[in-house]
């Protein structure tokens, strides 16, 4: 049984994949930290401007939250709230990408276009 990670970079693959595909350059948005415990070194990942995904092409630019599986619309509106703290520039768009199991292509929900 995969882990929640495991998972996570498994949607997060298949949308790369995706947007290559239509001709984006993407980078992945997310730092791997260590943080030292009383047990140890913790490793955590963060989003960085609350993306996943950041994906870039001559016309637009997209700052993308993946989300898949059967459990994928459970945290729609915690990615919707930290897309908020964040402002967008000309030619940008908040994108949260969902990956319904099995599916060949992901719903799209537009969260914010920039001015």
């Amino acid at each position: 049984m995969p882990s929640a990670p495991e998972k996570g970079q498994y949607w997060q693959h298949r949308t790369i994949m995706w947007l290559q595909r239509q001709g984006f350059a993407v980078a992945i948005a997310q730092r791997m930290l260590s943080v030292w415990t009383p047990k140890g070194f913790v490793h955590t990942k963060r989003d960085q401007l609350g993306a996943d995904v950041i994906a870039m092409s001559a016309e637009k630019t997209l700052v993308i939250q993946v989300k898949g599986g059967n459990s994928r619309r459970d945290q729609l509106a915690a990615a919707r709230k930290e897309f908020a703290r964040y402002p967008l520039g000309p030619g940008c768009q908040q994108w949260i990408v969902m990956w319904p199991e099995r599916a060949r292509e992901p719903e799209i929900e537009i969260c914010a276009i920039g001015p």
